[in-house]
């Protein structure tokens, strides 16, 4: 039997997820293959995994494709559902990371109006995904709950599963010193990116953790006003930027190995993929209660905090997560096995796939 993972839109945030589902058939006895943008075959450095990067060298290649799983929007998911739907017969699952929640709480959440319109145009474009996939796939409570209440006239065959992720660590995990307080991931408004700024600068300027040092990782670009806060720091080595350019899945786990606490004080998320990643490699996260989700554990997998403007409140949580570093660790460890690796949801994932009705309560 063949297995397709699909993503037609590059982020290199999303290459994890695309290889754990790789494995996860893999690991069933399927035949796996990556369709994929071509900018991901960079981060297959060693060139270890089957992948086709246009429908012409897929379909000249293969007769038969019993599952495809699509991760994340794309326009070009419309027309490869519906030829390998009706043309070949396969059985489609869409991974469904975050359904449309309201105007109003995107733009509560920062998001303005060239923004927002974008979203709204995704929206349309997961319509007829939805409609023309056999299998949905929601990745948290809150995700499920959104689905549940506005979807469920277009399919009505639809899950929980958390986000899929291969344990990516090595012999360094413990041997990497953990020294980074660290903001990894893209620059958008709901991440809130210019209050982790505003700590950095206060907690640089005070000269507070003064054993740790402060580390951005991103492929967007920095916005100059920030730029211009963070730019008097960089000479004195305490802060680190990575900017503008994607990084190899190589880099971004170099990143997370080193980091002692992860920024994940969103104001709006409903499952962040930094947040498993971070417990993946031992690193405690820093939370919003109002943006709460299952997947946090105050005290125990991070701290949660009551203002992400709060600059007090953050300070006083990065030191909780700093005076029990070693509990921290093991326990956000724990949480990537109990929820997010694949290994432990393989038997879900596939009971899904091979249900004709599955129960939505």
């Amino acid at each position: 039997m063949n297995a397709l993972v699909v993503s037609l839109n590059f982020n290199p945030g999303h290459f994890s997820h695309l290889i754990a589902n790789y494995k996860l058939f893999e690991d069933c006895g399927y035949n796996s293959y990556l369709y994929i943008h071509e900018s991901f075959n960079q981060m297959d450095e060693k060139n270890v995994y089957k992948k086709f990067n246009n429908p012409h060298m897929l379909f000249s290649k293969l007769k038969k494709i019993d599952v495809a799983v699509f991760w994340f929007p794309s326009i070009k998911n419309i027309f490869e559902i519906i030829r390998l739907r009706f043309l070949y017969r396969t059985k489609i699952i869409y991974i469904y990371h975050e359904p449309f929640d309201s105007i109003k709480k995107y733009y509560n959440s920062g998001f303005r109006f060239k923004k927002i319109t974008k979203i709204c145009l995704i929206n349309l474009v997961n319509i007829p995904v939805i409609f023309f996939s056999h299998r949905i796939v929601l990745p948290s409570a809150s995700a499920f709950s959104l689905y549940k209440k506005k979807y469920t006239i277009l399919n009505n065959n639809y899950t929980l599963i958390p986000l899929l992720f291969d344990d990516e660590t090595d012999a360094l995990l413990e041997k990497v010193p953990k020294q980074f307080i660290s903001y990894i991931g893209t620059v958008t408004a709901d991440h809130v990116f210019d209050r982790f700024v505003n700590f950095v600068e206060y907690a640089l300027k005070n000269e507070c953790f003064s054993d740790l040092f402060f580390l951005i990782a991103t492929a967007s670009k920095i916005p100059l006003k920030e730029k211009q806060i963070l730019s008097p720091y960089l000479e004195s080595g305490k802060l680190i930027i990575h900017e503008g350019r994607p990084m190899t899945n190589e880099e971004i786990n170099q990143y997370y190995r080193a980091s002692l606490v992860i920024w994940n004080a969103y104001n709006r998320s409903m499952q962040s993929g930094v947040l498993p990643k971070a417990y993946m490699f031992g690193a405690a996260v820093i939370g919003t209660y109002h943006c709460n989700n299952e997947f946090i554990e105050n005290h125990i997998t991070g701290v949660l905090v009551e203002d992400n403007k709060n600059i007090i409140e953050i300070k006083n949580a990065v030191k909780e997560i700093i005076d029990k570093k070693e509990l921290f660790f093991r326990n956000c460890r724990n949480k990537f096995f109990e929820n997010f690796y694949y290994k432990n949801r393989m038997k879900d994932f596939i009971s899904f796939l091979q249900n004709k009705h599955v129960s939505n309560s």
